[in-house]
């Protein structure tokens, strides 16, 4: 999905999606702490996992997924999301729907972001609100 040259880490998505109707969680409670930059989705699940008991949202479904070998999936942040998007949804590659992705990028105590795989658009939403995730793992 993602890689960076000077490095060489990059980004992996899964090759389905984990859910098609998962809430981010814990609306109405702020996690705090997340960020939106590339790099930050694991911190940012590990929050979210730490700081919301609900069952079955959107980062506890990546956080406790084993897939194609590997126990290190994570909610993507904002940036990494829109990577998986420019990079992937863009060139057809990934199966990725026309529909709306959570992020693990929190905007507040009721909202957090997600993007438009049929054409690109985020924003924050409600975070009680169903929409797909994708889990990816750094490199």
């Amino acid at each position: 999905a993602y890689l960076n040259t000077i490095s060489g880490s990059g980004l992996v998505a899964a090759s389905v999606d984990q859910s098609i109707g998962a809430e981010w969680g814990c609306y109405g409670t702020t996690i705090g702490g997340t960020s939106s930059g590339l790099g930050t989705g694991q911190a940012n699940t590990t929050l979210i996992v730490d700081g919301c008991s609900t069952v079955g949202i959107a980062a506890q479904l990546c956080d406790n997924l084993d897939y194609e070998g590997n126990q290190d999936w994570f909610l993507p942040s904002q940036d990494e999301l829109t990577k998986l998007h420019d990079n992937l949804k863009q060139n057809g590659f990934g199966g990725f729907a026309a529909a709306w992705y959570w992020s693990s990028t929190e905007q507040d105590d009721n909202t957090a972001y997600n993007q438009y795989f049929d054409g690109g658009s985020s924003g924050a939403v409600i975070k009680n609100s169903p929409y797909n995730v994708r889990a990816v793992r750094a490199f």
